[in-house]
């Protein structure tokens, strides 16, 4: 049987017959384009039957309603295009071609490939929620037994234990106030007959109210000027 491979897997078409609504879609072997964005891929496809079923069932999710497929190409040396699609996305080709004569074995294999990635992503899903049960279970466990030490004075005892297992010792909210103290510089405009003179006229207030223009208010921010130093008087 000889195969046409004048065409690749990048096509401008979409001319084709839309996959049906309602769970229906093309068979396996059937030449289908899938549209990415603006372009489309063409090549015989292959799809994950389970992911097919799962279309007919009611009230799935639009965001759900998601198949596995691969597409081979025409052309032998291009690779097989793989992903996950809405069947609006997939239209069977106005122009059939028929399978080429590796057809089988390449389509078990890839078959066999999408059922290993649905597994594995099935499993991961599980493992995933047991180990989110589990750390609640944890928290849950965590908690009550905090509340039993402080209940049984056991505060000190009870944290060294929770520590040495690898298990949250007890934690409560704390307020800490701390004393800050902000460095900056600020210039104020200062009307003199002398760089000493101006250097004088400067005081905690004239800077205080300079800082509060810039800030939208010095006191009402409960900040206190209490040490500056004059570093350049300019003219």
């Amino acid at each position: 049987m000889s195969v046409d491979v004048a065409v690749i897997e990048n096509v401008t078409s979409g001319a084709g017959v839309a996959a049906p609504a309602g769970g229906v879609f093309p068979a396996d072997g059937v030449f289908v384009e899938v549209r990415e964005g603006e372009a489309w891929t063409a090549g015989w496809l292959v799809a994950d039957r389970i992911d097919v079923s799962a279309l007919s069932v009611n009230g799935v999710a639009e965001d759900k309603r998601l198949v596995s497929v691969a597409l081979v190409p025409l052309s032998p040396d291009a690779p097989v295009w793989q992903g996950r699609v809405h069947p609006d996305q997939v239209v069977v080709a106005s122009v059939q071609r028929p399978v080429p004569v590796f057809w089988d074995r390449v389509a078990g294999s890839l078959a066999a490939v999408m059922i290993s990635r649905r597994e594995v992503a099935t499993l991961r899903e599980r493992l995933e929620g047991a180990h989110a049960d589990h750390m609640k279970w944890i928290d849950a466990v965590a908690t009550s037994a905090h509340q039993w030490a402080d209940e049984n004075n056991l505060c000190s005892e009870f944290d060294q234990f929770m520590e040495e297992h690898g298990l949250p010792p007890r934690s409560r909210e704390f307020t800490v106030e701390a004393l800050v103290t902000i460095t900056t510089k600020v210039s104020v405009p200062v009307s003199a007959r002398s760089e000493e003179v101006a250097e004088d006229e400067v005081d905690g207030e004239v800077l205080a109210r300079a800082l509060g223009r810039r800030i939208g208010g010095f006191r009402r921010h409960g900040l206190d000027l209490r040490e500056y130093t004059v570093t350049e008087v300019q003219a």
